[in-house]
């Protein structure tokens, strides 16, 4: 049986966040957060030894009872020379009617490609090294809309991505993907109807979105389109346990290099799994999660995902389901804006074990 690791780690960092990672307050006599850090130490197959941290930092909001900004730092590398790393601002401008998530990425990894589409041999894969830089961010506002409609946002999508996939350093007989190298640069449109009590931990409400996504050959190396429906659903349970509900269509159209397929993530559409593990033209996903607090700074969740792929509409309706039974522990970083890191284990297809670490749910 073979073990899924995705995105750091091992259980060990997990529980050196727990340990290393106390609030941190503003040297005034308030109790506003200002820094939570996050050790990364771990070994894979693949990686041998990882070392690094992550630093996320909260600015005060602009008014009471506003939005808090974020600023993310993440580097790590390994023993096999390998690093990654990712600066990620998350602000709001103007008293919230402006706001966005930015991802400046980049790094030098292994990855692995199955090349099975939906039905993937666990077995059966071939690595490739990936040098990947990519700048990507959505930026909304409610400006013409807060009067009517006061939880809808509308703005723009925009990437920078050069992506160098290298399969030569590595033997294998499966046949390779095409025009994996160059720039996927693209612009596009995003909708969102949030009416969630809280963006980290929603205990109440519902998020809709949409986005509309275009790379073109005018200032990149590939043409297609990336069209998203993004459903989610939250709601107070039994015994003091909050309850999500997501779905999740994706759909490309044109020359997409494999890995901009649509496809599973590993980390918060799929979990357990590398990414696009399965992967297709069409991918289709569908997610239950239930949330408690236990204690302390700790929490924990139960979960079940499934999911499936298709080159056509037709594919993915008749195609089989993906299906992954979970649970997980979660550490608070920030009590108050209930931010918290996660490790969570997957029983993919109820035959593999899979591992994810990450910070902020999945959905």
């Amino acid at each position: 049986m073979r073990l899924f690791i995705k995105k750091l780690l091992t259980l060990e960092a997990f529980l050196g966040a727990i340990f290393t990672a106390p609030a941190i307050a503003d040297s005034s006599q308030d109790d506003f957060q200002r820094i939570s850090v996050v050790p990364i130490v771990g070994y894979t197959e693949e990686t041998e030894y990882q070392f690094g941290a992550l630093t996320i930092l909260f600015f005060k909001p602009s008014f009471e009872g506003g939005n808090v900004p974020e600023l993310d730092l993440s580097f790590y590398g390994t023993t096999k020379r390998q690093l990654t790393g990712t600066i990620s601002p998350k602000f709001f401008l103007l008293n919230d009617r402006i706001s966005g998530d930015v991802d400046l990425h980049y790094e030098d990894w292994i990855g692995s490609y199955f090349g099975a589409k939906n039905d993937p041999d666990i077995n059966k894969f071939r690595k490739f090294d990936r040098r990947s830089f990519y700048l990507q961010t959505i930026t909304e506002t409610n400006f013409g809309t807060l009067q009517w409609l006061p939880n809808f946002k509308y703005g723009i999508f925009f990437e920078v991505n050069h992506t160098n996939i290298d399969f030569s350093n590595y033997v294998g007989e499966m046949e390779l993907p095409k025009n994996t190298n160059g720039w996927r640069n693209g612009v596009g449109y995003h909708m969102s109807l949030d009416a969630r009590d809280n963006t980290n931990w929603a205990r109440h409400g519902y998020l809709v979105q949409w986005g509309h996504y275009f790379y073109n050959k005018a200032f990149g190396d590939y043409t297609y389109t990336h069209q998203e429906l993004d459903i989610r659903g939250y709601s107070e349970f039994i015994w003091n346990t909050s309850m999500a509900v997501g779905f999740l269509w994706q759909r490309i159209d044109g020359d997409a290099p494999f890995d901009k397929l649509a496809g599973s993530d590993g980390l918060k559409r799929f979990r357990g799994v590398e990414t696009n593990y399965f992967y297709g033209n069409q991918a289709l996903f569908l997610q239950v999660e239930f949330r408690k607090k236990l204690f302390w700074r700790l929490a924990g969740d139960i979960f079940f995902e499934g999911g499936k792929t298709g080159d056509y509409f037709s594919d993915l309706m008749r195609n089989k389901w993906h299906r992954s039974l979970g649970f997980g522990g979660r550490f608070a970083l920030n009590k108050t804006e209930n931010l918290y890191a996660r490790c969570e284990f997957s029983w993919v297809d109820f035959k593999n074990l899979g591992v994810t670490m990450y910070v902020r749910d999945a959905f």
